[in-house]
């Protein structure tokens, strides 16, 4: 068997970090390895667990996600995060990629579009919907 992929949850809200981690611990290639409710308690829960990827909401108490983003990648090296949140992705995609996200998706997507958004950002590749897609590259170029 494969390495798991170690992945870490930033959300304030207890059922999404319950249902997600389900989510994830259901499949063969991927692990659970810790959960936050803030910015503060994610940001030291990923230096203690070193996971692969970290999966952030945007709205957090205190620091938003889009800080955390900032403070991991300040703080971590190679550690990847996908945007998990229940904003718009059009009103916030360009601002978390450029603060070194590595995509984004919405809440409303289903576990199996979500596993593939984790599964892309994990090969190295940038996750947004078929929709942003266009417009991501026009705004890079």
């Amino acid at each position: 068997m494969s390495k798991k992929h170690r992945i870490f949850i930033v959300d304030d809200h207890p059922i999404m970090r319950q249902g997600l981690g389900q989510l994830i611990n259901n499949e063969p290639d991927l692990e659970l390895v810790g959960e936050a409710s803030d910015a503060r308690s994610g940001l030291t829960g990923v230096m203690e667990s070193k996971p692969h990827l970290v999966v952030i909401d945007i709205s957090l108490p205190g620091k938003n996600g889009l800080e955390l983003i900032k403070d991991l990648k300040a703080s971590t090296e190679g550690v990847l995060m996908l945007v998990h949140s229940m904003h718009d992705e059009s009103l916030y995609v360009e601002r978390v990629l450029r603060a070194g996200a590595h995509g984004y998706i919405m809440k409303h997507e289903g576990g199996k579009k979500v596993l593939d958004a984790i599964r892309k950002v994990l090969r190295g590749e940038i996750y947004v919907s078929p929709e942003m897609s266009g417009k991501i590259l026009e705004i890079f170029s």
